[in-house]
């Protein structure tokens, strides 16, 4: 997070005003730098409440219904959504070798489902190539939303398409651009008036005209204080993310096992995701890494699709695979060069204890 005296004065200017949420002069403000960012002369950009909220608030203004087709590899929050929205997740699963839906997968969904809608999810916040998923979507007359939770701050926003694609990411604390809490859906910018409704009751602001129906998704403006404090330094941020990032890369030369991004430009990289090869070797790398003092996490584990309950194109193997192999390590915009160089090691620790091969148990640890 900035440090307090660096978005203190922005809050002053709510105090002044009396203006905390409800699409304030601040918030307006935030909007204008992302657009101007990472937007293109067709696009509209309004943050909300939470990345979920700027999901749920893209469904609701495409007046979505029925089935959305979500990948089983992403975080819940993307189920989550859907729901908040009124619709119904149908689950498919994803591609070994790129952890994304295929278009192939994506078209068969469609058929097995006449859903209008689909969810897809840049994995890790990673750059992805949606123009073939795209392509599919429009021909059905059916809505794409990309959901970017992490990767505000990769390429930019393909929106000069139409009205029937967004793309969200979230401004949680923990994203590259962190905030508290937040959002932001970029969209067409013939869909603004609809999405402010959707974020607002289904009212207009400012008006008493209520056309359909909303959640509150409003971002406050103290966190869009915050957001202008983070948008002023935040090219300085993604260029120490990817330097650290890039210093983690260097240590994966030769480690034939270890599936990675190797590209340090692609990702704004909340954290930085390494496959490994086995079940085994993941439980090894995290307890390596645990006990020389780096937390990792498993991502995004465990699969949607264990949920029993959720509809779904067929059974979801590679989802679930993933989420038991896949480990996430940590990535600083502040990290000192003494902490790179720690974080390096213990990262080149917890690999040679991944690839370790573990000792064949004894005979008394078999009757066990």
């Amino acid at each position: 997070m900035p440090p307090i005296g660096d978005w203190t004065p922005s809050v002053e200017e709510a105090y002044e005003a009396r203006r905390f949420s409800n699409f304030g002069p601040l918030s307006l403000r935030l909007e204008q730098r992302l657009a101007d960012a990472w937007g293109d002369p067709e696009t509209v950009c309004v943050v909300t409440s939470s990345g979920t909220a700027a999901l749920a608030a893209a469904l609701i203004a495409g007046g979505i219904s029925g089935p959305v087709i979500l990948p089983a590899f992403t975080f819940p929050a993307t189920l989550s959504a859907i729901r908040m929205a009124g619709a119904e997740p149908f689950l498919v699963d994803v591609e070994p070798h790129d952890w994304r839906v295929s278009p192939a997968r994506l078209e068969q969904a469609f058929e097995a489902t006449a859903a209008t809608a689909a969810i897809l999810l840049c994995p890790f916040g990673l750059a992805s190539d949606f123009r073939p998923h795209a392509d599919i979507t429009a021909d059905r007359g059916a809505m794409l939303v990309i959901d970017n939770a992490a990767g505000l701050g990769v390429g930019q926003r393909p929106f000069a398409a139409g009205p029937t694609r967004f793309e969200c990411c979230s401004l949680h604390v923990t994203k590259p651009f962190g905030i508290g809490e937040g959002g932001v859906v970029f969209g067409h910018r013939s869909r603004e008036e609809d999405l402010r409704r959707a974020l607002n009751f289904g009212l207009t602001a400012g008006s008493a005209d209520l056309t359909g129906w909303g959640i509150n998704g409003k971002l406050s403006e103290l966190h869009a204080a915050v957001g202008l404090a983070v948008a002023a330094v935040f090219p300085e941020r993604l260029s120490r993310r990817r330097a650290l990032v890039a210093r983690y890369i260097s240590l994966l030369a030769g480690r034939t096992d270890i599936a990675a991004c190797t590209d340090p430009a692609a990702g704004a990289w909340q954290f930085f995701p390494l496959l490994l090869p086995t079940p085994a070797a993941a439980d090894r790398f995290i307890a390596a890494a645990a006990d020389a003092g780096m937390e990792s996490r498993r991502y995004y584990t465990p699969a949607l699709s264990t949920l029993v309950e959720i509809d779904r194109l067929g059974p979801c193997p590679v989802a679930e695979d993933l989420a038991r192999r896949m480990c996430c390590i940590p990535v600083y915009a502040n990290a000192t060069p003494a902490e790179t160089d720690t974080l390096a090691g213990i990262l080149e620790h917890a690999l040679d204890a991944a690839a370790a091969v573990p000792a064949p148990a004894t005979a008394v640890e078999k009757r066990r």
